[in-house]
């Protein structure tokens, strides 16, 4: 191959003369252009940037709500403050600590908090004292929930209510069924589930009761009704002193004699009797006040505490028409 000649090259760039200017106009129009491009990758860039802080920030919030809301759901499962003391327990009981948890069995459990449920099975019954001094008793077979300080939730079985002689607080309390709530006003009351309805019979005071669906009544002493989904259905009457009673009344809290005036445990097995104490003659009623008795009835039902305490003392009760007519032996007066 020959050589190139510099003198070849050198007459080649002669002929194409001086290199032209470009012109002020396309100058600028070249720096717009360069200058336009620079922004959009500059602007790119800062986007790109701004949605990977925006992702970080939300990874970042994702994660502080997931641990809030554990820490949460944490302070939720927690239990909650004590609200009912156990009076008295027979047979299987369990609780749990939410509607989710597992079923556990409640030996020796001297008090339950809010949040818990209560199940009682086929041969366990409870009798719980409540804060503001109502009595709350569990029938066999039974699920509450202790929704809050005023109000309770049974699913299944049944619950009797007792006010007390004089509780302010009780007409707060009110009882969640599935058809249903029922509130009451110093009262003796049942609330039993029974296939899709609920029944509630008054034994002593007044009870409204709220159906799910359908108008509000008020139950009077002896009343009963059925609550389905419909509102109420049935009605019908419950003497105070029937024995459809029984369950309860030998649910109800140990009376403790030692120490008290037979006229205070008149007044309380007439109360879980269902029968108006009534003092025959003016010496048995003072005979009562001035009685001391000792001992204890624990384990019995008010009828056997009846039997067993009465005949140690100078005092006697006959049953007739709902009274429990009291008066001094024949032998002692």
């Amino acid at each position: 191959m020959a050589e190139h000649d510099d003198s070849d090259i050198a007459r080649v760039l002669r002929a194409t003369g001086a290199r032209t200017t470009p012109s002020e106009e396309t100058k600028q129009s070249i720096y717009a252009a360069v200058h336009a491009e620079w922004q959009a990758t500059v602007s790119k860039q800062k986007k790109a940037r701004r949605v990977r802080a925006i992702w970080y920030a939300a990874a970042a919030s994702i994660a502080i709500a997931a641990v809030a809301l554990f820490a949460g759901r944490a302070l939720l499962q927690q239990p909650g403050e004590m609200i009912a003391d156990v009076s008295r327990s027979v047979g299987k009981v369990e609780i749990r600590d939410n509607d989710e948890g597992a079923w556990q069995t409640a030996a020796g459990t001297q008090s339950l908090r809010l949040g818990e449920s209560v199940h009682t099975g086929a041969d366990g019954r409870l009798t719980l004292a409540l804060r503001d001094g109502v009595s709350l008793r569990l029938d066999h077979d039974t699920i509450v929930a202790l929704v809050s300080e005023d109000r309770i939730d049974v699913s299944s079985g049944a619950i009797y209510i007792d006010s007390g002689l004089a509780s302010a607080a009780a007409g707060r309390l009110a009882v969640g069924t599935p058809t249903g709530v029922v509130r009451h006003v110093g009262t003796q009351y049942e609330a039993r589930i029974m296939k899709g309805a609920t029944r509630v019979r008054v034994r002593e005071g007044r009870v409204d009761v709220t159906p799910a669906h359908g108008s509000s009544r008020t139950l009077q002493v002896g009343e009963q009704v059925l609550v389905s989904g419909e509102g109420v259905e049935t009605s019908g009457t419950i003497e105070p002193s029937s024995d459809e009673w029984d369950w309860a009344s030998n649910a109800a809290p140990v009376f403790d004699i030692d120490g008290r005036p037979a006229h205070e445990f008149l007044a309380w097995a007439g109360r879980e009797t269902g029968l108006k104490v009534v003092f025959a003659t003016a010496e048995s009623a003072a005979e009562a006040r001035r009685t001391v008795l000792s001992g204890s009835v624990a384990g019995l039902g008010p009828d056997e505490a009846l039997a067993a305490v009465l005949p140690t003392t100078s005092l006697r009760s006959t049953e007739r028409d709902g009274q429990l007519v009291i008066d001094v032996a024949k032998g002692s007066r």
